[in-house]
């Protein structure tokens, strides 16, 4: 019998094998659960009409997805500032430049660079490939930014500052970078700009809360950016140059990030189709909860949203390529139902363009970090297994 199945549906059972059951979704809760907080009601009824919206770009079953798809992209990358952008750098030339590369474990080779994307601003990152990598030979990239963590392209590249930043990053898991690389990809670890020490809007009197990603985003807001506009150009402009790289196969990309470099991955992916496979960690859910609590950091949200959309329509702008969300239980900053509530409303997208396999939900047991025994696989599946499973 295990034999037949096998040769009547091999793709399918592998994927079964590495990812578990196809329904990502657990059963629906018989009462509605506990609100995420409790504001006062005036409050609730305030955020609830404010926050509706105008929705012009929500997606309905009953739309052509293609012409949905072109139009509601076209319009999220005007709502984030990245059109400006385009048209303010259009002369401009982004130039990249290398260090020296460092073996690591006789496994691959890290070397640093940056990336200037725009007139003055240097992105730095990390460029690690596998050292069996052949000039003859194509291997899949990983774009990896990070998200409030001062050191964050660091720790994802593994390039530990001293003994104690290595074992906090190796114990959840947050060296993703090094992961890839020993996995067999060509991996960047970039710095995410407004949140890594080194490319960061100072706030020198305290006027923004202390804090550099806010500060960033009030300039932005009087500039007629966004900090999430300028993040997704410096990622943009990463890809235009590692896609150019020999070795590099364009056609297989992985993106992805944990918190604020989840949203980053989310949206890049939402508006760039050269990402084959988006895995944003502890970040993908609903921009508020029925209350109307605000999910995300100042410095990741995008004016007019609501006017726009939500995350459904950023996971439908993902669909059909592979989307894996991935969430921690015990992670604090996210409400678990509307979560769920937001994978279930993209999941119906996918199943309406013929991919449900090529979109799911995990659940780790632990809280706001990676999981790779999830990203792994779904990947896996993805680049090597041919296509979905299906």
């Amino acid at each position: 019998m295990t034999a037949s199945l096998f040769t009547k549906y091999p793709r399918t059972l592998w994927v079964v094998m590495l990812l578990g059951p196809i329904c990502p979704f657990g059963i629906a809760q018989e009462t509605e659960p506990a609100p995420f907080v409790d504001f006062p009601e005036p409050t609730v009824a305030y955020l609830q009409r404010i926050q509706a919206g105008e929705q012009s770009h929500a997606f309905e079953a009953s739309l052509d997805f293609a012409t949905w798809q072109r139009d509601a992209r076209q319009a999220l990358e005007d709502l984030v500032g990245l059109t400006r952008l385009q048209r303010d750098l259009a002369q401009f030339e982004p130039t990249v430049t290398l260090g020296e590369p460092i073996i690591v474990d006789d496994a691959f080779s890290r070397t640093q660079g940056a990336i200037e994307t725009e007139p003055g601003i240097k992105i730095p990152f990390y460029l690690l490939v596998p050292v069996d990598a052949e000039r003859e030979k194509t291997y899949p990239l990983m774009l990896c930014p990070h998200g409030h963590d001062t050191k964050g392209w660091h720790s994802y590249a593994g390039a530990y500052l001293n003994d104690d930043h290595r074992k906090e990053i190796v114990s959840r898991a947050g060296n993703i970078a090094e992961q890839a690389a020993r996995r067999g990809f060509i991996a960047i670890a970039p710095a995410t700009r407004g949140l890594a020490a080194e490319v960061n809007v100072p706030d020198p009197k305290g006027r923004h809360g202390k804090r550099p990603c806010r500060a960033q985003l009030m300039h932005c807001l009087v500039a007629g950016r966004t900090p999430l506009g300028e993040r997704l150009w410096d990622m943009q402009r990463l890809l235009d140059w590692a896609c150019k790289l020999p070795q590099v196969d364009p056609h297989r990309i992985l993106m992805t990030g944990n918190s604020g470099g989840g949203v980053l991955t989310a949206y890049t992916a939402a508006i760039d189709t050269r990402i084959s496979v988006a895995i944003p960690s502890c970040s993908f859910t609903s921009l508020t909860t029925q209350e109307g609590f605000l999910f995300h950091c100042d410095c990741c949200l995008v004016p007019g949203l609501r006017d726009w959309g939500d995350w459904k329509e950023i996971g439908g702008l993902i669909a059909p390529r592979h989307l894996l969300i991935v969430h921690g239980r015990k992670d604090r900053l996210h409400h678990h139902t509307t979560v769920e509530r937001t994978a279930q409303s993209v999941a119906k997208i996918y199943n309406q363009v013929g991919s449900p396999n090529r979109m799911r939900l995990q659940w780790g047991e632990e809280g706001h970090r990676f999981y790779p025994q999830y990203m792994w696989p779904f990947t896996k599946a993805a680049f090597f297994l041919g296509d979905d499973g299906q």
